[in-house]
């Protein structure tokens, strides 16, 4: 299956924010009840120390995406990090509640483009679940940017172009209707919208399709960094399958011994 290139529906400028606001609110409370990226704690956490950091500037962070659970997790291997969340249409609220739940997190509530990342924002950057959002040249941009900063990269996806992971997709409009009551802060327009007019549900169905529909291969990952014309940087490309979802991968850091690996 090739990757399309559809849209999402919560990534358009016309999207109402306090849509995407609930959109990404509710694809926050299914990170935190699947963990689905805890898997990757010890990968990163590897390459954090390879890098000689163990600050983070999370980019495109949605509603904090998983990281309110990775801190802890990276707590419980005797890792001890800060991050930094950011993102293009930050959800102010959102962060605001993820950094009072953790003194470890931080954020930025300016628009930050992953492309174009302030000089004033250090740390080694990550991206969970939304690197699909961008074609093939602006995702290479990505890429460029960080190796031109000399910065770390870390790049982790669950979506994936299978119909096992597609089907796993549709089921999470239900979990959002399990979910919704427990989401904070409470707001009657959640309701509302959730289950009089079902418009976040309908969004995280299309979106979570599409971002399967998106999603970008081992291969295709191997070919953006191949076209890089800096050589030394390390990456590794790979899966790691041993969570809920697998998590495909691409991670790169500045190092001596510049190579690709694939795992």
């Amino acid at each position: 299956m090739r990757r399309m290139f559809f849209f999402e529906i919560h990534d358009q400028s016309w999207f109402p924010v306090n849509l995407r606001n609930l959109v990404t609110d509710g694809l926050q409370s299914f990170w935190r009840l699947s963990n689905s990226y805890k898997p990757i704690v010890p990968r990163l956490r590897d390459a954090l120390a390879n890098a000689g950091t163990k600050v983070v500037l999370d980019l495109c962070s949605g509603g904090g995406g998983p990281w309110f659970q990775l801190v802890r997790d990276f707590e419980k291997e005797n890792c001890k990090i800060s991050v930094c969340l950011t993102d293009m249409y930050p959800n102010q609220q959102a962060f605001e509640k993820a950094a009072s739940g953790s003194s470890l997190i931080d954020f930025d509530s300016r628009p930050v483009s992953a492309i174009e990342v302030p000089p004033d924002i250090p740390g080694f950057r990550t991206i969970f679940s939304s690197f699909h959002h961008f074609s093939p040249d602006d995702a290479q941009s990505i890429l460029s940017s960080a190796v031109e900063s000399g910065k770390g990269i870390a790049i982790f996806e669950t979506a994936r172009r299978n119909l096992k992971i597609m089907s796993i997709v549709c089921c999470l409009p239900f979990l959002i209707l399990l979910l919704t009551p427990w989401i904070r802060p409470f707001r009657w327009s959640r309701l509302v919208l959730t289950y009089i007019i079902p418009i976040v549900p309908f969004v995280l169905w299309f979106d979570g399709l599409m971002s399967c529909l998106r999603s970008y291969s081992h291969q295709e990952l191997s070919e953006m960094v191949g076209n890089l014309t800096d050589k030394s940087y390390y990456w590794q490309v790979g899966t790691q399958d041993d969570g809920f979802l697998p998590v495909t991968f691409l991670i790169g850091y500045p190092t001596t011994k510049a190579m690709l690996s694939s795992v």
